[in-house]
């Protein structure tokens, strides 16, 4: 796996694990949706597919979770 993925902006386009952890900031988490746009902070190490993304806003992060690249639509760079 290449670091392509790292700091680019992804759209959840589905979502295989509904259940997955979730973190983020205390009295803001929500859970993940189907359209969400988020920044990918980090991707695992080859064969894994897995990255972890996080969306976030000026008061703080609102999810942080792994997916599978495979439930992501990986954003053109500057979006």
């Amino acid at each position: 796996m290449s670091d392509q993925w790292l700091n680019r902006n992804v759209k959840i386009v589905q979502l295989l694990d509904p259940d997955r952890e979730v973190a983020g900031t205390m009295g803001m988490v929500e859970d993940p949706k189907i359209g969400d746009v988020a920044k990918v902070t980090y991707e695992y190490p080859a064969p894994d597919t897995r990255v972890t993304v996080e969306k976030s806003n000026d008061m703080g992060t609102v999810w942080f979770a792994d997916f599978t690249r495979e439930e992501l639509e990986l954003l053109p760079e500057g979006e």
